[in-house]
C-alpha cells in the first residue's frame, strides 16, 4: 500500500508540474529589433522634388519594433519611431513621417504610418524632432522588415516638400534584445533535461559508494535496476495524454507539439525509475 501511494504521488507531482509550465509557456515571444536611417534630402527619388530652401535637410530616423512570437511565427507588431531633422527652412512644418517599402533606388508604398497629419503638423524652424510610439504594424509587414530591412525606407515630408524632403533605408542596429519566454517544446526540454539529470544522479549516487584505502579509491556497485517495461508503458501513455490533451487546448504548432511530445517520454522513463525504485523493498 506504501508503495503504490508513493507511486500515485510521483505521478500527481511530475504530471502537475508539467501541466503547469505547459499552461505557462504559451507566453509568446516578446523581442525589441532597432533600426536606424540615415536621413537626406539627396535621397529622394524622382519624380519626387525637394524644396530648395529645404535642400540642406538632413537627420537620423530610429525605428523600434516591438513584435511579439508565438514559436517563430509573429503574431502581433508596434512600432516607435525618434526622428531628428536640421537644416530645414525658417517656416518648414512637418506634416507625414512614414516607412516606405521600396530600394534606395525607387519609391514605394507606405507600409508604417506615423500618424502626423497636415491638419496637426510639427514645426520644424530650421529642425525638428519628434517621437511616435505605440504604431501599428502588420504581422506581415513586421517580418519583412526584420528580413530586409535595405527593402525599406522612412520618408519626413513636409508642407514646402509634400513628396518627401529627407529620407533613408533602413539598418538594422540591435535585436533582438529584452526578455524572451521560451516557447513549449523549449520548456518542455528544459524541464526534462533537469529532471533527467537530477534522477540519474540520484541513482547513481544510490548504486555507488566509495571505500577509501590510503591513496587508493576503490568503487563498489549495486546491481542495475533492469527496465520495466510494463511499468514504463502505463506511466508514457498517462504523461503523453496529459501532455496531448494540453496540446490541444493551446493549439500549439507542430514544432512544439514534437518537442513537447519527445520531451514527454524522457519524463515517463524517468518516473518509470523512480517509480521502480520505490517499488523495491
Amino acid at each position: 500500500m506504501k508503495r503504490i501511494t508513493v507511486s500515485l504521488r510521483l505521478i500527481t507531482m511530475v504530471a502537475t508540474a508539467a501541466v503547469f509550465l505547459l499552461l505557462h509557456s504559451v507566453a509568446a515571444q516578446a523581442e525589441i529589433i532597432v533600426f536606424t536611417a540615415q536621413l537626406l534630402a539627396s535621397n529622394e527619388v524622382a519624380p519626387v522634388t525637394v524644396n530648395p530652401s529645404e535642400n540642406g535637410t538632413s537627420g537620423l530616423a530610429t525605428v523600434t519594433l516591438d513584435v511579439t512570437r508565438s514559436g517563430s511565427t509573429i503574431t502581433a507588431a508596434t512600432a516607435r519611431f525618434d526622428v531628428s531633422l536640421n537644416g530645414m527652412a525658417s517656416n518648414s512644418v512637418i506634416v507625414l513621417a512614414h516607412i516606405h517599402e521600396g530600394l534606395a533606388t525607387a519609391n514605394g508604398a507606405v507600409r508604417v504610418d506615423s500618424g502626423l497629419t497636415p491638419s496637426a503638423p510639427v514645426p520644424a524652424s530650421f529642425g525638428a524632432s519628434f517621437t511616435r510610439s505605440n504604431l501599428t504594424v502588420t504581422p506581415a509587414v513586421a517580418q519583412a522588415i526584420i528580413n530586409n530591412p535595405a527593402g525599406f525606407y522612412f520618408n519626413v515630408h513636409t508642407a514646402l516638400s509634400p513628396g518627401g524632403v529627407a529620407r533613408g533605408q533602413l539598418a538594422v542596429q540591435s535585436g533582438p534584445v529584452g526578455f524572451t519566454v521560451p516557447t513549449l517544446s523549449e520548456w518542455g526540454m528544459i524541464l526534462m533535461s533537469l529532471i533527467f539529470v537530477a534522477a540519474c544522479t540520484f541513482f547513481m549516487v544510490g548504486r555507488r559508494r566509495a571505500v577509501w584505502a590510503g591513496d587508493n579509491a576503490v568503487m563498489m556497485s549495486d546491481s542495475v535496476t533492469p527496465m520495466d517495461w510494463r511499468l514504463f508503458g502505463k506511466v508514457a501513455l498517462a504523461v503523453e495524454l496529459i501532455i496531448a490533451l494540453t496540446l490541444v487546448l493551446l493549439r500549439a504548432g507542430a514544432v512544439d507539439s514534437f518537442g513537447a511530445l519527445t520531451a514527454g517520454l524522457v519524463l515517463a522513463y524517468t518516473l518509470h525509475l523512480l517509480i521502480h525504485r520505490a517499488r523495491k523493498p
